[in-house]
């Protein structure tokens, strides 16, 4: 029993190392071959005729890849949620456990139906199965579109097709790319050059691909942005809230005569407008007269009781509307539904957020529509697709305190910058911890701020026209693909299993044909 138990966690291990590579090439690593090195283990891990534990598998390739690249989920859930430290680190495990249960899916499909079709479909087949399994790991019970694969390839040439195919169809892509560099080194594959020439193409022929999808303002606006730097129990400690509105007033001070817009952060003041009516009426009438634009998170109550709040951008100055935060934070802004009667029991504090409504009026800054994101929102490009064409550049805020000192902020700017990439937009991040950044439309970073410092950021925009091809159709054709090819290999498949099936007669036996296991060209 004790060499059963030994052999078979030999026959995983493997997979567990494999999945421990994939968050290298994420940042703050940026190592982006890592990623697909790592896929590409996988892919050659699973032609193993003798693997029997073929969803195990997949789950601890998993749990390696999130278990590392997304540890940050307990401090948020831990400091943020004001959770128990023991409930915090059982939802933090099966967190994890939720999101490898994805790639535990992706790999025992995989394995049903790989012996039965030519390797090089099989190639294809596999990355339609991890992109549609990214799809439904991002959408699925509120989802979580962290650590996709296409966010790890901002940095190689793969990037030039994100503005045409979407982070899905650049997974693919990556994915692609893994499986033909297997087909290149695996023992016995015939033209086994040919697949590496093929992954070349794939990993570098989309620098062909240069271009500038939209076409950005003659003119540009000269933006200002207010990084704070406040803890999360500073900025909501009510002894020292005037003392916060003081260092925003003069920080705003320094920056409203010379530039067209400032951005604050999310939550920048931690109270409804309400509170603070008379500052938040003289800054509008300030910015006004020197024609400014300011834009500012603050929470906003949802009910004439203010028992439940909206996260919220405003805009001051030269600049009107308001925008709603559509999407919550699981755990820290909303309990879900199926924690909520274990939450009521341990009697821990329940949040009080409400979300947006799913379309609503663009923030227009001077006059110009803007696309708006807080916080959580830059992990789903859907939601900022809604606001285009008509936005003509994004402007994001964020407070990564309940972040901690961990990976997430930078792969959160990466995000960012596979968003303005994505969409041909100029983008501002105003984050209160860190990194706050001008990214152009090409996704490349035109100024940033350290972590962790107090400090203000000057930097030009360009407002942006037109659209990017994923703007105009959306994620939809590749994920059509994906089921597509999916489905035709299931029919393959069992096509083939009908055929083998068939009851012959061989010297009096009757039995299935047996298909002996070999490389497959």
């Amino acid at each position: 029993m004790q060499l059963k138990y030994s052999t078979a966690f030999r026959a995983v291990i493997p997979f567990f190392l494999a999945g421990l590579i994939v968050p290298l090439g994420f940042a703050p690593f940026h190592f982006p071959g890592l990623s697909i090195l790592g896929v590409g283990i996988l892919f050659y891990l699973l032609q193993s005729p003798t693997l029997k534990f073929n969803f195990l598998s997949g789950f601890l390739f998993g749990f390696a890849y999130f278990g590392l690249g997304v540890s940050w989920v307990y401090v948020s859930i831990r400091v943020y949620g004001h959770i128990h430290p023991l409930l915090s680190f059982f939802i933090t495990l099966l967190f994890i456990f939720l999101q490898s249960f994805y790639i535990g899916l992706v790999t025992l499909f995989f394995r049903k139906i790989y012996r039965n079709i030519p390797f090089l479909f099989s190639c294809v087949v596999f990355s339609a199965i991890w992109c549609l399994g990214e799809f439904l790991r991002a959408t699925i019970l509120s989802g979580f579109p962290w650590l996709l694969l296409g966010f790890s390839q901002i940095e190689t040439p793969l990037r030039f097709m994100i503005p045409v195919v979407g982070i899905y169809g650049v997974s693919f892509l990556a994915c692609l790319t893994a499986t033909f560099f297997v087909g290149g080194v695996q023992k016995g594959r015939s033209h086994k050059y040919i697949y590496t020439l093929a992954a070349l193409f794939i990993l570098l022929g989309p620098a062909l691909l240069n271009k500038s999808w939209t076409t950005v303002a003659s003119e540009p606006q000269k933006i200002g942005i207010i990084q704070a730097n406040l803890s999360m129990r500073d900025k909501w400690d009510e002894t020292i809230f005037w003392r916060l509105l003081k260092t925003y007033s003069r920080k705003i001070q320094e920056l409203i005569a010379d530039n067209d817009i400032i951005v604050l952060p999310e939550s920048a003041f931690p109270v409804p407008p309400s509170y603070i009516a008379d500052f938040l009426d003289e800054l509008d009438k300030q910015a006004k007269q020197l024609d400014t634009s300011v834009l500012i998170g603050i929470p906003q109550a949802a009910n004439m009781a203010e028992t439940a709040y909206f996260n919220t951008m405003i805009a001051l100055g030269n600049a009107e509307g308001t925008y709603l935060k559509q999407h919550l934070v699981p755990f820290g802004e909303y309990i879900p539904l199926i924690f909520q009667r274990l939450n009521d029991w341990l009697g821990l504090p329940s949040s009080n957020m409400q979300p947006g409504k799913s379309h609503q009026k663009p923030i227009l800054v001077k006059e110009r529509p803007i696309a708006s994101l807080i916080c959580y929102e830059l992990a789903y490009p859907s939601l900022l697709r809604k606001q285009l064409p008509d936005a003509q550049w994004i402007a994001s805020i964020s407070d990564d305190g309940w972040f901690g000192h961990s990976f997430a902020m930078y792969q959160q700017l990466q995000m960012a910058q596979a968003l303005s990439l994505q969409t041909g937009r100029y983008q501002v991040l105003a984050n209160n911890d860190g990194l706050s950044s001008v990214i152009n439309d090409k996704g490349e970073i035109v100024a940033s701020l350290p972590a962790f410092k107090s400090k203000t950021l000057q930097a030009s925009l360009y407002p942006a026209f037109g659209s990017t091809p994923w703007v105009y159709y959306g994620d939809g054709p590749v994920l059509l693909s994906c089921c597509f090819i999916i489905g035709l290999a299931v029919f393959s498949s069992y096509k083939f299993l009908s055929f083998t099936n068939q009851k012959f007669t061989l010297n009096g036996v009757r039995g299935p044909v047996t298909r002996l296991s070999e490389p497959r060209s």
